[in-house]
């Protein structure tokens, strides 16, 4: 009973810190305990799940937001979310079920002054055959890139940057009959101040302290999803490849284009394990912004913290069982750049890894959402995790 409890206080904690209990359906009810039990506590084992609330809900939801990012350091928002009324689909004609269209408001702030407002729509049209996804935003992001080769024990090695701007993004895709394959197109705009926050003397490769830059570009790409869920997939096959094309014609100060392809498979051990498997590569050419360039993205090592014009990552992820509702998670990955002719840089390659746990928050859905531990060349990050990593 001891260890019931405990479970059921870690996943009250975590569930809470997704979802943000409101109180509006609890007061129909009568008291909070009569609701929290209607709607959020699994008649199968007893424990804490929100499929059945999920599935069902239509309406506005509250989501605190926990930003856990080295690159930008700690910071906590909040989302209000709303979620559109799911439409049934005939199981006997399509054999895919898309997710819910929502609509959020978004706001959050960290510990070295990052912040960031606005608001997103994800749209599922004509049967799940139809996908939409908006973004704007106003964003301030403070970021550290490394010019210089080499792991750096210091945090200040690096050339501290600011971009303050606007972020829009459109993004359409179409699947092809009732098939797993999808058709796409996207847009990226930003249009932003970038100011270099350096304590010394100029380095002499950097453009002027200040500058305004607007960075347009137009995409098209091709998808394979194949996997059980898009939430924590344990079983599958995704593959991505993606072309932007960045140019004066889509608004861009720059003119280059950057190509990636990605890879993702997940093979299940039992009713609750799985090996997931993550290859990704990318490459640009051309005018390239120093923020424009690939880097390594793994759990342990900073954004911008790796970069070349030519990156590829490969990533390994046990979710192991422990039982129906809690996973540990082992994971470690390597990254390897391409010289960067900009800074003079050599090629690089580093790895990162570390662990985890889940607590699988919406069975039917097969939803998880915990912890993470990673240590990469530099430092040790914990990390939030809800859904998948990738």
């Amino acid at each position: 009973m001891k260890n019931r409890l405990t479970h059921h206080a870690l996943a009250v904690l975590l569930f809470s810190s997704y979802l943000g209990i409101g109180t509006v359906e609890a007061n129909a009810l009568g008291t909070l305990s009569e609701w929290f039990h209607e709607n959020l506590i699994d008649p199968q084992d007893g424990m804490l799940d929100s499929s059945d609330y999920l599935a069902s809900r239509a309406g506005f939801l509250p989501i605190p937001i926990i930003v856990t990012e080295p690159a930008v350091g700690f910071g906590i928002g909040a989302a209000v979310a709303y979620f559109h009324q799911p439409k049934e689909l005939d199981s006997s004609v399509h054999g895919h079920a898309g997710p819910p269209s929502i609509s959020v408001g978004f706001a959050a702030r960290t510990d070295n002054e990052t912040y960031l407002f606005g608001g997103a729509h994800s749209g599922v049209w004509k049967d799940d055959h139809v996908r939409y996804l908006g973004v704007i935003a106003k964003v301030s992001v403070n970021l550290t890139f490394y010019p210089s080769e080499g792991p750096q024990e210091d945090p200040d090695s690096g050339i501290r940057f600011n971009v303050d701007g606007t972020f829009f993004y459109q993004r359409m895709q179409f699947r092809l009959r009732e098939s797993n394959w999808w058709l796409g197109a996207n847009y990226l705009y930003i249009n932003a101040d970038n100011t270099f926050r350096i304590d010394g003397p100029p380095e002499d490769d950097l453009p002027d302290p200040r500058f305004g830059f607007e960075q347009g570009g137009l995409g098209a790409f091709v998808e394979y999803d194949g996997r059980n869920t898009t939430f924590t997939p344990s079983d599958g096959l995704r593959a991505l490849l993606e072309y932007r094309n960045y140019d004066k014609n889509w608004g861009s100060d720059f003119n280059y284009d950057h190509l990636m392809a990605g890879l993702y498979h997940y093979t299940p051990f039992g009713a609750y394990s799985s090996l997931g498997i993550r290859l990704v590569g990318e490459k640009v050419s051309g005018d390239v912004p120093f923020f424009g360039y690939p880097y390594v993205n793994l759990r342990g090592i900073p954004a911008l913290r790796y970069q070349g014009e030519e990156v590829m990552t490969g990533e390994l992820e046990y979710l192991w069982g422990l039982t129906p509702r809690w996973t540990l998670v082992l994971f470690g990955g390597v990254g390897k750049t391409s010289d960067l002719s900009l800074f003079g840089n050599e090629s690089e390659t580093v790895g990162a890894g570390g662990l985890g746990f889940r607590y699988r928050l919406a069975r039917k859905m097969g939803l998880q959402a915990g912890l993470d531990l990673a240590r990469g060349p530099e430092d040790t990050a914990i990390y939030l995790t809800v859904g998948s990593a990738w």
